[in-house]
């Protein structure tokens, strides 16, 4: 005879809150971000999700393919524009990315999207018809290449039968997919801020400087974040990889005096998800 006075079983766990993490274009000043990463994940408030745009586009994409926040401050510390890029020939930009993207892909280990360990996006310009265009399927590499190509400077990239130029055209800051992408919470790390003390003086700098002010961006993260961090960027142009350590530390100053507030967005994120969880049974 089977016993009537059964256990009721408990109650399941509610998921995991998941954190989003956005991260804003604007050139050499995007080194503020691997500081943000750093601080979050020693705080054990490492992002489920990420996304990115232009500099937040190739610090996001690392950081998706599992490399730590100390990792990719290493290999930024190696780069120079001249591993970089070349002197184009073709007429279309001032500088060509082909090196850009071997060196990416190569870093990448050639993966595509699907292969990430961390869910990442990015988002570029489709030149011909203005239109945000979302990056999320396919080879990562080139997807980061077309999300920095500052017109101009860069070449347009093709893929997928588009031509995608820089992505802080349409969405500086992409904290809106991070949310779309299943993200509870919605950290924006906004690394475009105001020019330079010391104004561009090069066609060049003018052009790098010019694609990081887009209007509207505060009034957007207002709306699409939960909370938005502003690293003191501002001192430095975005243009100075002589300046990566000053970057850095900006963001990390910016997420340590952030924590508490993360930490009670988490908070509250774990109280409601909980709750509905219960009365979802």
């Amino acid at each position: 005879m089977e016993p009537t006075d059964r256990r009721p079983e408990p109650p399941a766990e509610a998921p995991p809150v998941r954190i989003g993490l956005a991260l804003g274009g604007g050139a050499v000043r995007g080194a503020a971000h691997i500081g943000v990463l750093n601080v979050l994940d020693k705080a054990g408030l490492a992002p489920a999700v990420i996304t990115g745009c232009s500099a937040g586009a190739l610090v996001g994409a690392l950081y998706a393919a599992g490399m730590s926040a100390p990792d990719i401050s290493a290999l930024a510390r190696t780069l120079h524009w001249k591993r970089l890029v070349r002197p184009s020939i073709t007429g279309r930009s001032l500088f060509e990315t082909a090196r850009m993207a071997a060196f990416l892909d190569k870093t990448l280990e050639g993966r595509t999207f699907a292969d990430l360990p961390l869910p990442f996006a990015t988002v570029a310009c489709e030149l011909t018809t203005a239109r945000r265009v979302v990056l999320d399927e396919g080879p990562v590499a080139t997807a980061v290449v077309a999300s920095s190509a500052i017109p101009g400077v860069f070449p347009p990239v093709e893929r997928d039968g588009m031509l995608l130029v820089d992505g802080g055209l349409v969405d500086m800051v992409p904290a809106a997919l991070a949310r779309s992408m299943g993200a509870d919470i919605v950290v924006a790390v906004d690394v475009s801020g105001p020019l330079p003390r010391r104004p561009p003086k090069t066609m060049v700098q003018i052009m790098v400087a010019v694609s990081a002010l887009q209007p509207g961006v505060e009034e957007q993260l207002a709306r699409d974040a939960d909370l938005v961090l502003t690293p003191d960027v501002d001192a430095y142009a975005f243009w100075e990889l002589s300046r990566m350590s000053e970057f850095e530390l900006a963001g990390q100053v910016a997420a340590e005096e952030s924590l508490p507030l993360v930490q009670a967005l988490v908070q509250v994120a774990e109280a409601r998800t909980a709750w509905q969880h219960r009365t979802a049974r």
